[in-house]
């Protein structure tokens, strides 16, 4: 029946993928068939639709197969709608608690920092979604967050993009004084930045969300305006740590899951 073979069909090409999947340096055609239990030819077959569907890569001198970037890439985009979905429920109930604040979720692609999620002041419960919304190096706690938690080869590849002068030095006057804001963010495990903030009297704050692998994938960002109350501001920064552990732990019991 034709639905039986399409089953089968879906069976073997999954069955190729294992075939591959870790092993250096790939797998001839003749290796995959032999691993898979499938004749030559059909073994030929499926490595060729599986490339054109970037599942398979191939090497040459001699040819052989990898698993190809296709995989990896579902892997992210199941990982990041998973942390969007969680995250913004849990800022709508983090913002209820402090409803005169801005919160915010923020990515880092490469060099530079993205928001993804934002509930406003003016919007309670209300959850904006962004992807191309571009965040400032040098005068916003999100990105001296991700920088303060980059590897050394990281932070040279973001300083080799965002040079501290002019725009580092017109904030933090002096590099050893932004060095000291970084030491301090690692300290304390948030950042807040202890210069004027450039964009008026606001009072800023980000936490680190931690991927299952402990790497910093996210971070929760707060924003106050300077004319509320001094006391919200202690609030706002437990709230984002708060809510940052709480995304890092939703994320980390699906990871057990898995």
């Amino acid at each position: 029946m034709p639905g039986n073979e399409s089953i089968q069909s879906v069976q073997r090409a999954v069955k190729v993928l294992y075939a591959v999947a870790g092993v250096d340096g790939g797998c001839s055609v003749a290796q995959i068939a032999a691993k898979a239990g499938l004749k030559l030819h059909t073994a030929y077959k499926f490595t060729q639709t599986l490339e054109r569907e970037h599942l398979l890569t191939r090497k040459t001198n001699p040819l052989r197969f990898v698993l190809g970037p296709a995989l990896n890439e579902l892997k992210t985009l199941d990982d990041e709608r998973q942390l969007l979905t969680v995250s913004s429920k849990i800022l709508v109930r983090t913002h209820a608690r402090l409803p005169q604040s801005n919160l915010m979720l923020l990515e880092q692609s490469g060099t530079t920092t993205y928001q993804r999620l934002c509930i406003q002041i003016n919007r309670p419960g209300v959850v904006i979604q962004r992807r191309e919304y571009l965040v400032p190096l040098y005068s916003k706690a999100s990105s001296l967050l991700f920088l303060a938690y980059s590897t050394p080869e990281e932070a040279q590849k973001i300083y080799a993009m965002n040079p501290f002068e002019p725009n580092g030095k017109l904030v933090w006057g002096t590099q050893s004084r932004l060095e000291e804001c970084l030491a301090k963010t690692r300290r304390l495990g948030y950042c807040l930045p202890d210069v004027p903030d450039i964009e008026g009297p606001m009072f800023r704050v980000a936490a680190p969300v931690f991927s299952p692998g402990n790497e910093v994938i996210a971070a929760v960002g707060g924003v106050l305006l300077l004319d509320e109350p001094a006391k919200f501001q202690p609030t706002l920064v437990r709230l984002c740590r708060e809510a940052a552990k709480e995304i890092t732990g939703s994320l980390r019991e699906r990871g057990d899951e898995d």
